[in-house]
């Protein structure tokens, strides 16, 4: 995912708006990873947490993986 993370290979973004899409998308994917692993708390109580821990979080772990890679 994060191979093609510095330049946009599509003509409609740029390069900045293509980092913000595949930070975004690296951080839906932790999230998404995070909500369906099995933890002490089950059912319908667990995955309202996490959806609203995930709108809460999301956009400060796209940018920390968007500062991460600008790093490097």
């Amino acid at each position: 995912m994060l191979q093609s993370y510095f330049k946009s290979t599509d003509n409609r973004v740029t390069d900045e708006q293509h980092k913000k899409i595949v930070a975004m998308n690296a951080a839906l994917e932790v999230l998404k990873a995070s909500a369906s692993a099995q933890t002490a708390w089950a059912g319908s109580d667990k995955v309202q947490h996490d959806l609203q821990h995930a709108a809460q979080e999301v956009a400060s772990l796209a940018n920390a993986i968007r500062t991460y890679m600008d790093a490097k």
